[in-house]
């Protein structure tokens, strides 16, 4: 790996000299209400703070999202008798109230939908003109819809506050401009050191803040618009990562792989970039899993990215020398619909189950009862829930295309496009004891050292070091 490329020379700090540094007060522009709609990304986020938050003063701006929204993004379309409360209602221990202050800004931003279909809620739309200067930093911005009305209540110190929207949605570039403008008056009240963006959706606020209180703009990158559109991305999304990533001050990335494309795609110095890989839930390994069963399972959201898809087109190749074989694709995602025909036309319905939207427990349940866990990704930056698969005892199949191959060293790792390749992988696990005992104990003890306080260590370290770089300017 390149590692040293992307490596950017930090200050080091003895124990004593961490504890007289200032306490950053540090602004993050989230992901998403609650962690528990949009996959790895979103419990990224949350635990990211939640780590950070014991070292700095954090205040967390995220969006709201409403009932409908939910429903939309929460659908269950398998066997499973889910209720759908169980999706809609987070626990309050997974609430950002607990750890940071927390705004919610009223624009419903789901960022694995295509912005030209964006979700209407069944509202008729209305076009209006914006002045210049919102949107003077997108190009080719479709035209936007009437904005929401929100009800504002007040800080303690009068400052107003955005808590409740209603009335009709927007296009999502629409719903990326409400929350830049709400997210700016919100940190126009507040005194802040740095904001740190998560991801496209948040990287408008971002800049806009950045020029309003004249602070260092870091930013997070978890996906492109290069993943997410599998080839050569066109429109705003584009236009607006491309711009963000060269006025950003320093830039994250979640893998190597991601890191590359930044520096070749989107022509950003190298120097700026910092590859910080994500954690993994403070969770005892299990052992690993039998092969009584004979189950691979595909987890994740069904997008062309994640390669659900390339999963079908594996498992027939699969039946082909072991009938006996199952699958399971457990997720919800445009790709659901597809998914099904494509079973049906290569004619393996009998040995393919979709469940539709998992909740973490019956995820990881599902996980335990599985036998090797297969994610054929055809660019995913890294993939979190292959961490997962290996903590619950899984051999992991995942393609050169998935960044967590990174740090995962006994994966069983093949091209995306090799879907013989990624078979063979599967059948030699499920064969052989020896190698998948080896593979997961292996695996595991890697995973084991992926915590979020570590990452959330490295984030500071690279916080305090464009604030030394902003000082020396």
């Amino acid at each position: 790996m390149l590692t040293y490329l992307y490596k950017i020379p930090l200050p080091v700090h003895h124990k004593d000299e961490k504890s007289k540094m200032k306490k950053l007060r540090v602004l993050m522009l989230g992901w998403e209400d609650q962690p528990i709609l949009n996959g790895g990304v979103g419990k990224a986020c949350f635990h990211l703070a939640e780590a950070m938050a014991k070292q700095v003063e954090l205040t967390m701006i995220v969006p709201q999202a409403d009932h409908i929204a939910l429903d939309q993004h929460a659908e269950v379309v398998g066997l499973n008798s889910l209720d759908l409360t169980e999706v809609k209602q987070a626990p309050i221990a997974k609430t950002f109230e607990r750890f940071a202050t927390t705004h919610r800004v009223p624009a419903a931003l789901f960022p694995y939908e295509d912005p030209n279909v964006y979700y209407t809620g069944g509202a008729q739309e209305e076009e209006v003109e914006l002045d210049e200067e919102t949107v003077s930093s997108l190009e080719n911005t479709a035209a936007p819809t009437e904005a929401p009305k929100a009800a504002e209540t007040t800080f303690s110190d009068g400052k107003p506050e955005i808590k409740i929207v209603s009335g009709a949605k927007g296009t999502m570039n629409f719903e990326v401009i409400q929350f830049a403008r709400y997210a700016a008056r919100l940190a126009s009240h507040k005194q802040i050191d740095v904001v740190y963006a998560h991801d496209w959706m948040t990287f408008l606020a971002g800049m806009e803040i950045k020029t309003q209180l004249k602070v260092p703009l870091v930013v997070h990158v978890h996906s492109l618009s290069f993943d997410r559109q599998v080839g050569e991305p066109l429109g705003w999304v584009y236009e607006l990562e491309n711009k963000a990533l060269h006025e950003a001050d320093m830039i994250l990335t979640v893998s190597e792989r991601t890191a590359r494309m930044i520096s070749k795609r989107y022509g950003v110095s190298a120097k700026k970039i910092k590859v910080i890989y994500n954690g993994a839930d403070r969770v005892a390994p299990s052992a690993v899993t039998s092969t009584k069963r004979k189950q691979v399972t595909f987890l994740g959201r069904l997008v062309a990215q994640k390669g659900p898809l390339q999963f079908l087109k594996v498992a027939k190749q699969v039946l082909k020398k072991d009938p006996e074989v199952r699958f399971v694709v457990a997720g919800h995602g445009p790709q659901y619909e597809e998914a099904q025909q494509m079973m049906r036309r290569l004619g393996i319905e009998d040995a393919v189950t979709f469940t539709g939207f998992l909740p973490p427990a019956q995820a990881e349940a599902l996980l335990k009862n599985s036998s090797v866990f297969c994610l054929p990704a055809l660019s995913e930056p890294f993939g979190l829930a292959a961490l997962e698969a290996t903590q619950a005892g899984l051999p992991v199949v995942i393609t050169h295309q998935t960044g967590a191959a990174e740090v995962l060293p006994e994966a069983s790792v093949a091209d995306c496009n090799d879907t013989e390749g990624l078979a063979e992988h599967i059948l030699q696990l499920l064969q052989d004891k020896t190698l998948r005992k080896k593979q997961v104990e292996a695996n595991q003890r890697a995973v084991q050292k992926l915590t979020w306080e570590s990452t959330a260590d490295q984030i500071m370290e690279s916080l305090h070091h464009v604030l030394l770089l902003q000082e020396q300017n």
